[in-house]
Protein backbone atom coordinates (compact mmCIF):
# COMPACT_ATOMS: atom_id res chain seq x y z
CA UNK A 1 0.00 0.00 0.00
CA UNK A 2 1.20 3.50 -0.84
CA UNK A 3 -0.05 6.80 0.60
CA UNK A 4 0.83 9.95 -1.28
CA UNK A 5 -0.10 13.31 0.22
CA UNK A 6 0.34 16.91 -0.91
CA UNK A 7 -0.57 20.05 1.05
CA UNK A 8 -0.60 23.76 0.25
CA UNK A 9 -2.27 25.89 2.91
CA UNK A 10 -5.94 24.98 3.11
CA UNK A 11 -5.68 22.56 0.17
CA UNK A 12 -4.72 18.89 0.45
CA UNK A 13 -4.60 16.03 -2.03
CA UNK A 14 -4.36 12.56 -0.46
CA UNK A 15 -4.04 9.32 -2.43
CA UNK A 16 -4.23 5.79 -1.05
CA UNK A 17 -3.02 3.16 -3.54
CA UNK A 18 -3.41 -0.51 -2.68
CA UNK A 19 -0.83 -1.76 -5.26
CA UNK A 20 -0.94 -5.31 -3.95
CA UNK A 21 -0.02 -7.83 -6.64
CA UNK A 22 -2.13 -6.74 -9.62
CA UNK A 23 -4.47 -4.58 -7.52
CA UNK A 24 -4.60 -1.05 -8.96
CA UNK A 25 -7.41 0.26 -6.76
CA UNK A 26 -6.94 3.78 -5.45
CA UNK A 27 -8.86 6.41 -3.51
CA UNK A 28 -8.24 10.14 -3.65
CA UNK A 29 -9.41 12.71 -1.14
CA UNK A 30 -9.31 16.41 -2.03
CA UNK A 31 -9.65 18.85 0.84
CA UNK A 32 -10.26 22.58 0.98
CA UNK A 33 -10.26 23.70 4.61
CA UNK A 34 -13.13 21.99 6.44
CA UNK A 35 -14.57 20.34 3.30
CA UNK A 36 -13.52 17.70 0.82
CA UNK A 37 -14.65 15.05 -1.62
CA UNK A 38 -13.56 11.59 -2.73
CA UNK A 39 -12.79 9.62 -5.88
CA UNK A 40 -12.39 5.85 -6.03
CA UNK A 41 -10.77 4.03 -8.95
CA UNK A 42 -10.94 0.28 -9.58
CA UNK A 43 -8.01 0.41 -12.00
CA UNK A 44 -5.95 2.90 -13.99
CA UNK A 45 -8.10 4.61 -16.64
CA UNK A 46 -11.35 3.84 -14.78
CA UNK A 47 -13.83 6.74 -14.57
CA UNK A 48 -14.44 5.55 -11.04
CA UNK A 49 -16.83 6.61 -8.33
CA UNK A 50 -17.16 10.02 -6.72
CA UNK A 51 -18.69 11.03 -3.42
CA UNK A 52 -22.07 12.69 -3.11
CA UNK A 53 -23.47 14.62 -0.19
CA UNK A 54 -26.88 13.14 0.66
CA UNK A 55 -27.76 16.38 2.49
CA UNK A 56 -27.09 18.66 -0.49
CA UNK A 57 -30.37 20.26 -1.58
CA UNK A 58 -29.28 21.36 -5.07
CA UNK A 59 -28.57 19.20 -8.10
CA UNK A 60 -25.30 17.73 -9.45
CA UNK A 61 -24.94 20.18 -12.31
CA UNK A 62 -26.09 23.42 -10.73
CA UNK A 63 -23.63 26.31 -10.71
CA UNK A 64 -22.71 25.92 -7.02
CA UNK A 65 -19.04 24.91 -6.78
CA UNK A 66 -16.06 24.78 -4.45
CA UNK A 67 -12.42 24.88 -5.53
CA UNK A 68 -10.02 22.00 -4.93
CA UNK A 69 -6.48 21.39 -6.13
CA UNK A 70 -5.69 18.18 -7.99
CA UNK A 71 -2.39 17.55 -9.76
CA UNK A 72 -1.33 21.10 -8.87
CA UNK A 73 -4.31 22.74 -10.63
CA UNK A 74 -7.14 24.65 -8.96
CA UNK A 75 -10.48 23.36 -10.27
CA UNK A 76 -14.13 23.96 -9.31
CA UNK A 77 -16.23 20.93 -8.38
CA UNK A 78 -19.98 20.76 -7.69
CA UNK A 79 -21.06 21.28 -4.10
CA UNK A 80 -23.11 18.08 -4.42
CA UNK A 81 -19.77 16.17 -4.20
CA UNK A 82 -18.62 17.95 -1.04
CA UNK A 83 -18.52 16.36 2.42
CA UNK A 84 -17.04 17.43 5.76
CA UNK A 85 -13.24 16.95 5.66
CA UNK A 86 -13.36 14.70 8.73
CA UNK A 87 -15.65 12.29 6.82
CA UNK A 88 -13.24 12.30 3.85
CA UNK A 89 -10.30 11.44 6.12
CA UNK A 90 -12.35 8.73 7.85
CA UNK A 91 -13.17 7.21 4.43
CA UNK A 92 -9.50 7.23 3.36
CA UNK A 93 -8.50 5.54 6.64
CA UNK A 94 -11.25 2.93 6.15
CA UNK A 95 -10.03 2.17 2.61
CA UNK A 96 -6.44 1.91 3.86
CA UNK A 97 -7.38 -0.45 6.70
CA UNK A 98 -10.05 -2.66 5.09
CA UNK A 99 -9.18 -2.38 1.36
CA UNK A 100 -12.87 -1.79 0.59
CA UNK A 101 -14.81 1.28 -0.45
CA UNK A 102 -16.37 2.89 2.63
CA UNK A 103 -20.06 1.94 2.87
CA UNK A 104 -20.85 5.12 4.83
CA UNK A 105 -20.16 7.30 1.75
CA UNK A 106 -22.83 7.88 -0.90
CA UNK A 107 -21.13 7.05 -4.23
CA UNK A 108 -21.93 7.98 -7.81
CA UNK A 109 -20.69 5.76 -10.65
CA UNK A 110 -18.93 8.21 -12.97
CA UNK A 111 -19.06 5.67 -15.82
CA UNK A 112 -22.74 6.63 -16.12
CA UNK A 113 -23.87 10.28 -16.26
Amino acid sequence: MVIDSWENGQYKEIWVYLKETDDERAMCGLINGDYGWLNYYNEEGDSGLSSRNPNYTGIDNDSETMNFIINGELNPYPLSYVLPAEQVVKALEYFEQYHKIPPFIMWHDDNYP
